[in-house]
């Protein structure tokens, strides 16, 4: 059985809850990716900035000078890295969220995206409707 650890990135781009939302805006664009996970010194999950967050500096430049803290989401859903893979896909479907972060222990280890998912299903299965790979 697949779990999450098994389909998650574990070279995840994380940021502080003390840096400034232009610090964000660049790591985000800079990697390429939509959200950042916000951990604390000792690496545990504190929140996640998305770009959604971020547009606020659309509205009011002055917004780039304000802490992380002050905008990402606290209450983040996670998985454990030992979860199946179903449960991760529950997690996506029930919540409809982008991306999930994978902890062992209370500390990030990995990040999840619906994605990620997906390739696993279809790589683990067998060959559906009689199509080549």
């Amino acid at each position: 059985m697949l779990t999450a650890r098994d389909i998650m990135t574990d070279r995840v781009v994380t940021i502080g809850p003390d840096a400034f939302l232009q610090e964000a805006i660049e790591l985000i664009m800079l990697r390429e990716v939509s959200g950042l996970p916000v951990v604390d010194e000792s690496h545990r999950l504190v929140g996640i900035i998305t770009e959604f967050a971020l547009l606020t500096t659309a509205y009011d430049p002055k917004t780039a000078c304000d802490k992380v803290d002050q905008h990402m989401t606290a209450e983040v859903l996670s998985v454990n890295a030992d979860d199946p893979i179903r449960k991760v896909a529950d997690q996506f479907i029930v919540h409809r969220v982008r991306r999930v972060p994978v902890l062992d222990r209370g500390r990030l280890v990995g990040l999840i995206s619906r994605r990620d998912v997906l390739k696993a299903v279809y790589e683990s299965q067998p060959q559906a409707c009689g199509l080549r790979r």
